[in-house]
């Protein structure tokens, strides 16, 4: 049996790079698969079946996937199975630094990849004051999140990213136009993954539409035998609205500062926006906060944004349709029925003395006739017996 990794989707199938025989294969997934809803993406690694290599060096093998093995993580947004690392890309200016997105990502991925590190990556540090690289170490590096100053340009910064990139699987994520292809394209010269610069605004444009994985090499000469290549995977940029919204109840537990300051609120259930008692408003009116407002700001517009989604999703879920459900028991203890079709139903009493109300009420002139003839009937019985 032979396994290997998913590189993309492609063609119906999928590209997928099998170490062993140091080949792509186009493989399409078997039916059992497809019927018990076996989903694959890339990152996920496969056992494959009908292994047929390539007899030229510009085809490609051919394979069939036979299984999916257990993966050790899943990204939803992008979907990406097996990482052990994310960069969180934007750029400082062009397009500008934008703080909500970064901290939504940040929730994004704790929420879902427990035990797992995010590193921020700035590119286009270029362009950029030293003051502004400054606050910005000194607003996330304290919480625990590592950043990279990056510049696709001048090569700034790449040889730290070569290191954090060896022997791991790492995604790039971000919105449009930060640069994401441009840095794989520093790490990987061959690839020469398209580029394109709108002219008019400085910024990159929207030129990737689909994850896929390319293999690193191991930049250091003499690297230790057990040293492996590591995985990178380009995303397509997407934004904030994008993105799955959590539980009010969860954000705050996103948030490090926040976490550190929670147990000190008057309230367990506080959700520091406008209680009485919490620490977190009271440390954010002092001159030594330890809370960036930049951070609560973006705090707050997660928590709002949380919170409509949920009334939203609330508001939907309690509706029935009226055609499907019917209310039996009283005002004081009413409850939802479904309501059957109608060729299942059985007439209520009301409905049938309403439909007889009506027959009658339609017949009167044939059934005052009927009425009239048996009575002279019965007058002509009587005059005969006497």
């Amino acid at each position: 049996m032979i396994s290997g990794r998913v590189l993309r989707r492609h063609a119906g199938g999928y590209l997928v790079h099998s170490d062993e025989l140091n080949a792509i294969f186009q493989c399409p997934v078997r039916a059992r698969l497809k019927k018990e809803g076996v989903a694959i993406f890339a990152g996920d690694l496969v056992d494959l079946d009908e292994v047929e290599p390539a007899l030229s060096e510009t085809e490609r093998g051919t394979a069939v996937i036979s299984a999916r093995l257990p993966r050790k993580n899943l990204l939803t947004r992008p979907f990406i199975a097996n990482l052990d690392q994310v960069f969180i890309v934007q750029a400082i200016h062009q397009p500008e630094w934008n703080s909500l997105l970064c901290d939504r990502y940040l929730v994004q991925l704790q929420l879902e990849l427990e035990h797992f590190r995010s590193f921020i990556c700035l590119n286009k540090c270029d362009l950029a004051e030293k003051d502004e690289m400054t606050a910005l170490r000194n607003i996330y590096e304290p919480l625990g999140y590592k950043i990279l100053f990056l510049s696709a340009k001048t090569g700034q910064g790449i040889e730290e990213l070569k290191n954090r990139v060896t022997a791991k699987t790492s995604a790039l994520i971000g919105p449009s136009g930060v640069g994401k292809s441009s840095i794989i394209n520093l790490l990987i010269p061959e690839l020469e993954l398209k580029v394109d610069i709108n002219e008019d605004l400085l910024v990159g444009r929207h030129t990737t539409t689909y994850s896929e994985l390319y293999k690193v090499p191991l930049f250091e000469k003499n690297h230790p035998p057990h040293l492996q290549s590591g995985w990178i995977i380009d995303t397509p940029g997407f934004n904030i609205g994008e993105l799955e919204y959590p539980e009010p109840a969860d954000v705050a537990w996103q948030f490090p500062e926040i976490i550190e300051l929670a147990p000190k609120c008057k309230f367990s259930n506080c959700q520091h926006l406008v209680e009485d008692g919490c620490k977190v408003l009271e440390t954010l009116e002092s001159e030594h906060s330890k809370i960036a407002e930049s951070r609560y700001v973006s705090y707050c517009a997660i928590m709002a944004d949380a919170q409509t989604a949920k009334n939203i999703k609330k508001e939907t879920s309690s509706k029935v349709d009226a055609a499907t459900k019917k209310i039996v028991g009283g005002h004081a203890k009413a409850r939802v029925l479904p309501r059957l079709n109608e060729r299942f139903r059985s007439s209520s009493k009301r409905k049938g003395r309403q439909d007889l109300t009506e027959f009658r009420k339609s017949g009167n002139d044939e059934l005052e006739d009927d009425d009239q003839d048996l009575a002279e009937s019965d007058e002509e019985e009587d005059s005969t017996e006497d």
